[in-house]
């Protein structure tokens, strides 16, 4: 049974091994779904699976706390939010990995699991939970695996849920592992493949752009059936797999007035007036609404760097005069300076006044057993013996675990400082009637002492007066009121001289609009209501930093955007106009061509110069033209000495071929090459996999995510 204490020691890295991989789901107030029963057992779907509502708010308490263990600290709203997207494709990629495993036959066995935990190459999870002393230790995993009976139901969880990792993350990469290696090439692809990575050839090359002059905008024009024409063309172009929205928006910021300021700045200087002259500046400054007194001893450095450089050195009593930083007035006092050391190692045992449920006390019997406990250890038995025999706080099989550290400046700060003054070695008692019990510590160890600082620190948000924040709000209802429309929108934020602002391509799990830093999911919420129209204009939104009144631009509907749609039009016009430039330019040009005029000529007549280059058939730009596979392509596939003209996506090109080097490979003579290349080919499939792989398997099944309706 030791060994469930070794395990315990180690529930922090669980914590943090389970919850980088739990299926779980953070989104902030969830609280909104519990009215919709109809999201209740499909919360979220994949293709027929369902994750109801209650698995889903089981696994979101459960991280949420979890995470809260690990960072030590409150995550903010936002934090919260994208942990729940990147999580939420954990679900979702889980489910769809699982199905396909199980269509493959892939499993992990039961000895396999076992192995994975407590064999010879155990997996790096199970090494850091059954690692009591920093190493891993087989015979621990091995005893717990045959004696999980024995343990509590806490540390039994713990290990289910260890299990469940190792198992899914096992099942993943059997699954990656077995499309990763399907991979094949035949040694005849292979020699093309290196014949064509080696093909080149030297050039001549005119390009005329399609800003020339001779096929301006104003010369070239496209009818509306030339644009559609375009479209269906390419209309693969627009495909998008969700939906996306586009708005502007315009903030009015909650800012301080100047008469704010100079308020504000009045009140500081009378406070440091008060400050400067009392007798208890920690009581003063716990009496102001934005600080608290830090009793805290700090070494050099810890402070912030105005005050450190100020006050480390400074004799007691030393103040230091209202100063902005940030978005606060501050200004402190030096209250003491000591050489205290960093952190004490004492053992400890505790002995309750009333002992325990299964054993209840008396009063006089509990000072007994502290007496016989205090001279057993004066007397020179061992410690961890004297805890094992009087203690009430339970000590697990090690002879250490009677010891731990008390750090400056964190939790124990009372102990630390009734301790750290005395000397390795020293017994003492600590009688505290709060608990309604008695310690006695042993000091074993106190690291170096170093100077350290206590100040009091005063300050004052530089924050807006309510009289202010009314004003503010009041502006951007005026700008607000009347609007029905997005041009209205637009021309009522340009006479009223505002940063209107535009955001593209919102997402329903959008966090927040650019410039919101503080919520902004009500916004989201809004831009996606099915009751929000093209072109409407929102009421005021409050963040507490900001007020926001957002309109409405674009709607882009899962599926292929249509041409009615502004910005899918202007560039199909755009790319029509385009494609009509190239064919007067290619018609223009061949004619040149056939006349026999030579590449300078040509160049010539169009203002612009020849150049001279080698291309290969790896290459996807054409020297400084920009990207123009293509016609690469074509080119090596030219005549030598011929001349062509080719249609681009940056201009029309005049090109001559002077040479043309096509290389042979023997496979048998350069073997290394064509191994080399086989394996470069393998890690980029490999690569491909690990990329698209999860992605490709979304696309097969509909996915239905109802967080954007709660969320």
């Amino acid at each position: 049974m030791a060994a469930i204490g070794s395990i315990r020691k180690h529930s922090v890295i669980l914590i943090v091994i389970v919850g980088v991989a739990m299926l779980a789901f953070i989104l902030g107030d969830l609280g909104k779904n519990q009215g919709n029963a109809k999201l209740q057992d499909k919360f979220i779907q994949v293709g027929k699976d369902k994750i109801s509502y209650n698995q889903y708010m089981h696994d979101y308490n459960a991280y949420r706390d979890l995470i809260k263990i690990r960072e030590d600290r409150n995550l903010s709203s936002e934090e919260d939010f994208e942990v729940g997207n990147q999580v939420f494709e954990t679900m979702v990629d889980s489910l769809l990995l699982a199905r396909e495993s199980n269509a493959l036959g892939i499993s992990v066995t039961a000895e396999e699991l076992r192995d994975l935990v407590a064999g010879a190459n155990p997996h790096r999870y199970a090494q850091q939970f059954f690692s009591p002393n920093g190493t891993y230790d087989m015979q621990l995993a091995n005893n717990f695996l045959d004696n999980m009976d024995q343990y509590d139901t806490n540390a039994r969880n713990q290990y289910m849920e260890l299990e469940r990792y190792i198992e899914r993350e096992t099942l993943v990469n059997k699954y990656f592992n077995l499309i990763s290696k399907s991979f094949y090439m035949p040694q005849a692809l292979l020699r093309k493949a290196q014949e064509e990575s080696l093909l080149k050839a030297d050039v001549e090359v005119v390009q005329v752009s399609y800003s020339d002059p001779s096929v301006s905008d104003e010369k070239i024009s496209v009818t509306q059936d030339e644009i559609k024409n375009w479209y269906d063309s390419n209309k693969y172009r627009f495909k998008q797999d969700k939906e996306y929205r586009d708005v502007e928006y315009v903030i009015f910021r909650i800012e301080p007035s100047p008469e704010d300021l100079e308020t504000i700045e009045n009140e500081v200087n009378q406070l440091f007036t008060e400050f400067s002259t009392t007798d208890r500046p920690q009581d003063f400054v716990n009496r102001l609404i934005d600080s608290r007194y830090d009793s805290t001893y700090f070494k050099q450095g810890e402070l912030a760097p105005s005050l450190d450089t100020i006050l480390f050195n400074a004799p007691v009593g030393t103040l230091v005069a209202p100063y902005i930083d940030g978005n606060m007035w501050t200004f402190a006092k030096l209250l003491d300076a000591k050489n205290r050391p960093d952190s004490i190692n004492v053992s400890l045992m505790f002995v309750a006044d009333k002992g325990t449920q299964q054993a209840a006390r008396t009063k006089a019997e509990a000072d007994s057993i502290v007496d016989l406990a205090y001279n057993a250890v004066k007397g020179g038995m061992n410690f961890y013996e004297a805890s094992v025999n009087y203690s009430d706080i339970p000590v697990e099989g090690q002879p250490d675990s009677a010891k731990i550290w008390l750090v400056d400046g964190t939790e124990g700060q009372f102990f630390f400082d009734t301790l750290y003054n005395l000397a390795p070695g020293s017994i003492v008692k600590y009688k505290n009637d709060n608990i309604g019990g008695t310690y006695i510590f042993r000091i074993n160890e106190v690291t170096a002492p170093s100077r350290k600082i206590q100040v009091a620190i005063g300050k004052k948000e530089i924050a807006a007066s309510q009289e202010t924040i009314d004003n503010i709000e009041s502006r951007a209802n005026t700008f607000m009121n009347g609007l029905t429309t997005i041009s209205e929108f637009d021309k009522k934020a340009e006479a009223n001289g505002l940063d209107k602002r535009s955001f593209e391509r919102v997402e329903p799990m959008t966090y927040t609009l650019p410039g919101v830093t503080n919520g902004g999911r009500d916004i989201i919420q809004w831009i996606y209501d099915k009751k929000t129209k093209l072109g409407d204009v929102s009421t005021v939104f409050s963040t507490g930093e900001v007020y926001v009144v957002v309109a409405l631009k674009g709607i882009y509907p899962e599926g292929y955007l249509p041409l009615d749609q502004e910005q899918v039009k202007q560039y199909c016009e755009t790319m029509a106009k385009r494609d009509k430039k190239s064919s007067v330019l290619e018609a223009a040009l061949n004619k040149q061509v056939k006349a026999g005029k030579s590449l300078d000529a040509i160049a010539s007549s169009y203002n612009t110069e020849k150049e001279a280059t080698t291309v290969s058939f790896i290459d996807r730009n054409l020297s400084h033209f920009g990207p123009e596979a293509k016609i690469i392509g074509s080119m090596l596939g030219q005549k030598q000495g011929t001349t062509q003209v080719y249609g681009g996506e940056m201009g029309v090109y005049v090109v001559k071929v002077n040479k043309v080097d096509v290389p042979t490979v023997d496979v048998k003579t350069d073997t290394e090459t064509i191994n080399m290349m086989s394996q470069q080919q393998s890690m980029m499939f490999q690569n491909r996999v690990q990329q698209t792989l999860t992605p490709s398997l979304r696309k097969m099944v509909k996915v239905v995510d109802n967080r954007p309706i709660v969320m």
